[in-house]
């Protein structure tokens, strides 16, 4: 693709949808769009639409989204990444193998002229042995340009599958995902543990309620455990906002345990995510070196990864 002096970065997962509009050289953010209207619930609209032509249905969505921005930096190349390339979104791109290096040389992308003023390139997801990833693949190569001088640990990328990346020599070269977050929400919507928990406030009391998951799930998992959540609000009329976090740290924790207890930990993420994440971190592995990335270096990296692959000829 040939340079810009803007870039268009659409980052689309499987429940959201955002629009930047970035300067290339500095990474700068002039406008941003977003919009709950995920990959997934685009997906059942193309299938209950009757259309068969699903490129140019997605596409043309696409175009609808660019109203928003400032007229004068609608037409710049669009760099698209996450969910938008899997079998649900606009095209089916294939996986790219790892390692993940700081050139992003191994990535797979596609160049799409869905109108003819514009180019979009589409940019596949990451595999594993066990594995796979769209979206989170871009991250950990933005990020690289922060580790490379780093030791070689664990990259920690918090979500509904929270992914561990192996870091190892200036690439990422393995991951495991983890359905922590999925696994949380079908236990609290959907199981005999819902009537026993309840979203709330975080407070002194409560993040104790969560450290005590977090140790029990990291040392002896959380199976065990889920069934104690709805016997002591039964039994012991437990306060079911401290039972949603002490399943929550059960969880956690049980993933935490995963960990090498020998290397670094890097964690990134944004929100309340990160903070039960980081929280977690300090409490069980108090004697492994932890360095966190905040929101807004998870967000540069998104594009610092998108840059890379628009670069790419």
């Amino acid at each position: 693709m040939n340079p810009s002096t803007h870039f268009i970065s659409c980052d689309w997962g499987t429940t959201n949808f955002r629009l930047r509009v970035v300067e290339t050289n500095n990474l700068a953010v002039l406008a941003e769009y977003a919009s709950d209207l995920g990959v997934k619930a685009l997906n059942d609209r193309f299938g209950n639409s009757g259309r068969t032509d699903r490129l140019f249905y997605f596409a043309e969505f696409i175009r609808t989204q660019l109203e928003p921005l400032p007229a004068e930096h609608r037409h710049h190349p669009i760099i698209v990444s996450g969910m938008a390339s899997a079998n649900i979104g606009m095209r089916d791109l294939p996986y790219a193998e790892l390692p993940i290096e700081t050139g992003g040389l191994s990535f797979v992308f596609q160049d799409l002229t869905p109108w003819p003023w514009q180019i979009l390139r589409l940019i596949s997801g990451v595999k594993s042995d066990t594995g796979m990833m769209r979206g989170e693949e871009v991250q950990a190569l933005g990020l690289l340009e922060t580790m490379v001088s780093g030791e070689d640990g664990v990259l920690i990328l918090p979500g509904t599958h929270s992914k561990h990346l192996a870091y190892e020599s200036g690439a990422f070269t393995n991951f495991t995902s983890h359905m922590t977050g999925e696994l949380f929400d079908l236990l609290t919507r959907h199981s005999i543990l819902a009537n026993s928990v309840t979203t709330g406030e975080w407070t002194n009391h409560t993040g104790a309620c969560f450290q005590e998951g977090v140790r029990t799930g990291f040392s002896e998992g959380f199976s065990p455990h889920l069934f104690s959540i709805r016997a002591g609000q039964i039994l012991r009329m437990t306060d079911p906002v401290d039972n949603f976090y002490r399943l929550s740290g059960l969880l956690i924790g049980d993933e935490l345990a995963r960990l090498p207890q020998d290397q670094r930990i890097y964690l990134a993420g944004s929100g309340a995510l990160l903070r039960l994440y980081r929280f977690a971190l300090e409490t069980v592995m108090v004697d492994v070196p932890l360095t966190v990335f905040q929101d807004d270096e998870l967000a540069h990296a998104l594009l610092s990864g998108q840059r890379k692959i628009m670069l790419r000829s």
